[in-house]
């Protein structure tokens, strides 16, 4: 029996890179969205590739659009917990935090609990 053909991996379609100790070289990348499961959901590949940090990973979504956008929220929160960020090493256009991605501070449904005094 042939061999199944095995799709071709998705590109990537864009990245941005940190400044670790102000060099260039903390990477991060999203690729290209594709359909999986007989077209049923999308997912959506990423990088981090750092000095003392890398991770591969993705989410899935309805549609490429929710895929792509789950794996930009969650790169602003793989730099935010890196070593190198971890250590205050970590930057981005000036910026020491956030590194110009969203936040759940953004999002519409974000719901923030009230805060509460301690007790006396």
């Amino acid at each position: 029996m042939p061999e199944a053909e095995q799709p071709t991996p998705p590109l990537p379609i864009v990245s941005r890179t940190l400044d670790v100790d102000g060099k260039p070289c903390f990477h991060l990348r999203i690729f290209q969205p594709y359909l999986e499961d007989g077209g049923n959901y999308w997912r959506c590949r990423y990088e981090v590739d750092g000095p003392l940090t890398r991770h591969v990973g993705s989410f899935c979504g309805i549609d490429g659009m929710q895929a792509l956008l789950l794996v930009i929220y969650i790169l602003g929160t793989e730099a935010d917990v890196s070593e190198e960020n971890l250590t205050k090493r970590l930057s981005w256009n000036g910026q020491s935090e956030h590194f110009g991605f969203p936040t759940h501070i953004a999002d519409p449904d974000f719901v923030r609990l009230p805060k509460h005094d301690p007790p006396d």
